[in-house]
């Protein structure tokens, strides 16, 4: 299972299967870049008030969560100057120990920029996006402590 969003500069995408860095960045490559920033988000072994996380589920609103991931592109191309690509998948469903959930990839001509909008992105992303997270821990589990509510990105 996967959605996504495809364009020259950009690549959005939500899916069940691992995620792959290579791909996310070979698709962030462009002869204009003297950056490329990768954030990979993993599955830890602890959370907010749990010891002994062995597995995050995550659920979404893919169609949404496409629409959230754009917006939030958006809003980094033009925020940041001289931003080439910008690459954001989110795993969905079962995800154990040391897989990456998340991965933002952002080329851009300068390194700062390309920090500054890679941090941007995961950030709003946590911020903005309608997924949801259940732990699992020592033979139980339950949504994730620390969920924020959901907003705009104009209300960041």
């Amino acid at each position: 299972m996967a959605a996504e969003i495809v364009q020259q500069a950009l690549w959005l995408r939500v899916q069940s299967e691992p995620l792959s860095v290579d791909k996310c960045m070979a698709f962030a490559e462009d002869a204009r870049a003297g950056a490329v920033v990768l954030f990979s988000g993993n599955v830890r072994n602890h959370s907010e008030g749990r010891s002994g996380v062995t597995l995050l589920e995550y659920e979404a609103y893919e169609s949404q969560v496409l629409a959230s991931f754009a917006r939030i592109a958006e809003e980094a191309s033009g925020r940041f100057d001289g931003i080439c690509r910008i690459v954001v998948h989110h795993r969905l469903g079962p995800c154990r120990l040391g897989e990456s959930t998340v991965l933002v990839v952002v080329s851009s001509e300068h390194r700062a920029a390309g920090f500054d909008a890679a941090r941007f992105c995961i950030d709003t992303l946590k911020r903005t996006s309608p997924i949801w997270k259940k732990e699992h821990w020592g033979g139980d589990s339950d949504w994730a402590l620390g969920a924020n509510e959901i907003k705009r990105i104009e209300e960041l």
